[in-house]
Protein backbone atom coordinates (compact mmCIF):
# COMPACT_ATOMS: atom_id res chain seq x y z
CA UNK A 1 0.00 0.00 0.00
CA UNK A 2 1.09 3.90 -0.59
CA UNK A 3 1.99 5.71 2.00
CA UNK A 4 -0.57 8.41 3.20
CA UNK A 5 -0.12 11.94 2.18
CA UNK A 6 1.76 13.93 4.22
CA UNK A 7 -0.72 16.43 4.97
CA UNK A 8 -2.56 13.27 6.27
CA UNK A 9 0.53 12.09 8.33
CA UNK A 10 -0.11 15.80 10.26
CA UNK A 11 -3.20 14.09 11.90
CA UNK A 12 -1.04 12.74 14.52
CA UNK A 13 0.34 15.79 15.60
CA UNK A 14 -0.89 18.38 18.45
CA UNK A 15 -4.36 19.29 18.12
CA UNK A 16 -3.57 23.06 16.60
CA UNK A 17 -1.62 21.17 13.75
CA UNK A 18 -4.77 19.07 13.39
CA UNK A 19 -7.16 21.64 13.01
CA UNK A 20 -5.55 23.47 10.11
CA UNK A 21 -4.08 20.12 8.46
CA UNK A 22 -7.99 19.18 8.57
CA UNK A 23 -9.02 22.70 7.38
CA UNK A 24 -6.48 22.32 4.25
CA UNK A 25 -7.90 18.70 3.40
CA UNK A 26 -11.12 19.83 3.61
CA UNK A 27 -10.47 22.26 0.77
CA UNK A 28 -8.83 19.45 -0.99
CA UNK A 29 -11.41 17.22 -0.41
CA UNK A 30 -13.97 19.51 -1.87
CA UNK A 31 -12.05 20.04 -5.28
CA UNK A 32 -11.53 16.53 -5.44
CA UNK A 33 -14.48 14.74 -3.46
CA UNK A 34 -12.46 10.85 -4.28
CA UNK A 35 -9.46 11.84 -3.81
CA UNK A 36 -9.18 10.51 -0.11
CA UNK A 37 -12.27 8.56 0.18
CA UNK A 38 -10.17 4.92 0.22
CA UNK A 39 -8.42 6.51 3.21
CA UNK A 40 -11.75 7.73 5.60
CA UNK A 41 -10.56 5.53 8.21
CA UNK A 42 -7.99 8.46 9.48
CA UNK A 43 -10.69 11.09 10.01
CA UNK A 44 -12.42 8.76 12.80
CA UNK A 45 -12.28 10.89 16.32
CA UNK A 46 -10.15 9.80 18.82
CA UNK A 47 -11.64 9.88 21.97
CA UNK A 48 -9.25 12.73 22.99
CA UNK A 49 -9.91 14.59 20.21
CA UNK A 50 -10.81 18.33 21.25
CA UNK A 51 -14.75 19.17 20.30
CA UNK A 52 -13.24 21.36 17.27
CA UNK A 53 -11.05 18.69 15.55
CA UNK A 54 -13.76 16.30 15.88
CA UNK A 55 -16.15 18.69 14.17
CA UNK A 56 -13.70 18.98 11.35
CA UNK A 57 -13.09 14.95 11.57
CA UNK A 58 -17.13 14.70 11.24
CA UNK A 59 -17.44 17.01 7.86
CA UNK A 60 -14.35 15.48 6.17
CA UNK A 61 -16.15 12.08 6.85
CA UNK A 62 -19.29 12.88 5.31
CA UNK A 63 -17.42 14.67 1.95
CA UNK A 64 -15.54 11.14 1.43
CA UNK A 65 -18.41 8.69 2.26
CA UNK A 66 -19.06 6.61 -1.02
CA UNK A 67 -20.66 3.13 -1.48
CA UNK A 68 -17.79 1.68 -1.15
CA UNK A 69 -17.37 3.20 2.35
CA UNK A 70 -20.98 3.85 3.73
CA UNK A 71 -20.97 1.11 6.28
CA UNK A 72 -18.11 1.44 7.73
CA UNK A 73 -19.27 5.07 7.72
CA UNK A 74 -22.01 5.34 9.32
CA UNK A 75 -20.99 2.38 12.20
CA UNK A 76 -18.20 5.07 13.30
CA UNK A 77 -20.91 7.56 13.34
CA UNK A 78 -23.32 5.71 15.38
CA UNK A 79 -20.58 5.22 18.22
CA UNK A 80 -20.57 9.01 18.01
CA UNK A 81 -24.37 9.00 18.69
Amino acid sequence: RSRPPPLVTLLSSEPEVQYVSLRNIRLIVQKRPGILAADVKMFFCKYNDPVYVKLEKVDIMVMLVSEKNSEQVLLELKEYA
